[in-house]
């Protein structure tokens, strides 16, 4: 079994050229079975939890549906409730594609799990994630690691393809019960021949660039779209702005802090009103 998943991720250097050149992978049925009902029975544990709910809470953000019901659409800081959630942020396989893709020293940025109820609210705008958290370089990434398969029907992830190549480009901050970044400028995104949409099964993930371009529509369907954002950074990718009073910011999780920052050539609007930790 784990020979015929290797196979199907392909190798570590074909990963890369991928990742480089387009700014994401999509490796299909990257967790085995056992761990998947166990990641999705965490997520039963916490959403019992928010039972009756009908106001957001600094844990859980809900939102009314067009039934009237209310939903959890996300939760922040997983990793702070369950003890699961914690663990995976160490998994080993997920530590080797993000090790060769920004290196052997990793640090753990923020956690969120990402859920799709069907409502039109829960959509996203063409953005990058880089602007909102900026750092001194682009070693950052996001693994989504998906509990429900993500469909075009159940809103999965649409991209550009190679637009993290752009660097991080403006946008406007604004808070819908979260912090939301949009693009500003819409001809970047114009071309509808360039978008991708990244259709995952439950039990796979995808991985990408925080400076690649992004958005997802709402979901239409009954199904659910639940997945665990896990952003990791180099060691030396030291943060300059946005929010960072996340759960496990700054963890050391795979190899050392080299006590040194590297600097990437790159000039970013710091989102206003949220500040680094000292």
């Amino acid at each position: 079994m784990a020979a015929r998943r290797a196979r199907r991720v392909g190798s570590a250097a074909a990963q890369r050229r991928l990742f480089d050149g387009r700014g994401y992978l999509v490796l299909q049925d990257f967790l085995t079975p056992r761990e998947l009902a166990r990641l999705r029975a965490a997520l039963a544990t916490l959403l019992r939890s928010a039972r009756g709910l009908r106001h957001s809470t600094r844990k859980f953000l809900v939102v009314k549906g067009r039934d009237g019901a209310y939903h959890v659409s996300r939760v922040r800081d997983p990793i702070a409730h369950h003890r699961r959630f914690y663990d995976l942020v160490f998994h080993p396989r997920i530590l080797d594609v993000v090790e060769n893709l920004i290196g052997p020293n990793i640090q753990l940025q923020q956690t969120r799990l990402v859920l799709k109820p069907r409502t039109p609210g829960v959509w996203f705008d063409w953005h990058q994630d880089f602007p909102a958290f900026p750092h001194t370089n682009f070693d950052l990434v996001v693994v989504a690691v998906y509990l429900d398969d993500s469909t075009p029907d159940n809103g999965c992830l649409r991209v550009i393809p190679g637009s993290h190549r752009l660097g991080p480009l403006a946008h406007r901050f604004t808070f819908e019960g979260a912090p939301r970044t949009m693009l500003a400028d819409r001809r970047l995104v114009a071309d509808r021949s360039r978008w991708r949409e990244l259709p995952v099964r439950a039990g796979g993930i995808q991985v990408h660039s925080a400076n690649l371009l992004h958005s997802s529509k709402a979901n239409r369907t009954d199904r659910p779209r639940s997945a665990l954002q896990l952003w990791y950074r180099a060691a030396d990718n030291v943060q300059v702005g946005g929010s960072s009073d996340n759960a496990g910011w700054g963890l050391q999780v795979r190899g050392i802090d080299p006590g040194i920052v590297r600097m990437d050539a790159a000039t970013c609007k710091l989102p206003r009103g949220i500040a680094v930790r000292p």
